[in-house]
């Protein structure tokens, strides 16, 4: 492409001059933007669907470019486009991927789970002890919560590192998708049965499907989640757990960005409630959270390693001549 001429160059400063004048309204659209994402939230519910996420985060970041030149708020589109559609396209994959014929597995997470921890089912006994079908506990809305959590931080987490650093955020949505399409690998191949419908099946102690019962008191629900989300997903997609998996891997690239050191491991308490949320509330064995905790951990290590590669590659930077010594 040839260099701009000059009268172009002054255009677009010119224009990008014009745009940028228009920054200091950045604040109160961002905050009109959240206020209505409040009211729809309350008569909706809380948006959970993928594709909700993603719309949502990046209105917001379209605020927040307000007065960046066009071609940088068009830079959105181009950057999230892909990611929406590889994760649709895994979605509309993963409610079909219990119709290839492959027998469903029941009995290998039981054994492993009873092997680990001498002959008790962690979910079996967490419902023992904390599951009450006649009142709603503090913990219940806890669990709710967090695992409500998994269909919104990983992407608000990406909206988070897109306004701040591209980079980081092209390296961090890489790791999301790759965990996305190794576990629906993982679904095709090995269709498991989560712990409820173990227990429907006799093969374990009974268990109830608790995940939600902290919007009882909360009061509002999420929108396409627990009812027509539940209803369409397949439900043999127990190997890996991906909520254990995205919340480990949020975990992992925010260790070292995170400056202090003595708060690095907070953050592993975000994956650790997570698994328990899972395992109490009969979603998922101790088997498929700490399989997600490894898929995190090999997806991480090997893009890390592809990205180190890759930059040992890069010519270096050629080095600014030495001043002259004074005469």
């Amino acid at each position: 492409m040839p260099p701009a001429k000059s009268g172009e160059a002054t255009v677009d400063r010119a224009a990008d001059f014009r745009f940028a004048s228009w920054a200091p309204l950045r604040p109160y659209a961002l905050g009109l933007y959240l206020t209505g994402l409040v009211f729809w939230a309350a008569a909706n519910g809380i948006p959970t669907q993928r594709e909700l996420v993603i719309l949502w985060t990046c209105g917001a970041l379209a605020c927040a470019s307000i007065g960046r030149p066009p071609r940088e708020i068009l830079q959105l589109a181009i950057d999230w486009l892909p990611i929406v559609a590889v994760l649709w396209a895994y979605d509309l994959t993963r409610g079909a991927a219990d119709s290839f014929g492959i027998g469903v597995h029941y009995h290998p997470m039981i054994d492993f789970d009873s092997f680990v921890f001498g002959g008790q089912v962690p979910t079996v006994w967490l419902q023992e002890r904390l599951y009450n079908p006649y009142a709603v506990s503090w913990w219940d809305v806890a669990f709710t919560l967090i695992y409500t959590s998994y269909f919104i931080v990983p992407f608000a987490l990406a909206g988070w590192l897109w306004a701040r650093d591209r980079l980081a955020f092209q390296r961090f949505t890489r790791r999301l998708v790759t965990l996305a399409l190794c576990g629906l690998a993982t679904y095709v191949a090995f269709p498991a049965a989560p712990p409820w419908m173990a227990s429907e099946m006799g093969l374990i102690d009974p268990i109830h499907r608790s995940v939600g019962r902290g919007w009882e008191v909360i009061g509002i629900g999420t929108a396409s989640l627990f009812d027509k989300g539940q209803a369409s997903s397949n439900l043999v997609a127990a190997v890996p757990s991906l909520h254990t998996a995205f919340t480990t891997l949020v975990a992992l690239f925010l260790w070292k960005r995170v400056r202090r050191r003595w708060l690095r491991p907070l953050l592993l308490l975000y994956p650790l409630a997570m698994g328990l949320t899972l395992m109490a509330t009969g979603e998922h064995w101790f088997f498929d959270v700490a399989l997600g905790c490894l898929y995190a951990g090999a997806v991480m290590a090997a893009w890390s390693w592809w990205e180190r590669r890759r930059e040992a590659k890069l010519p270096a930077a050629p080095l600014a001549p030495e001043p002259e010594a004074a005469g």
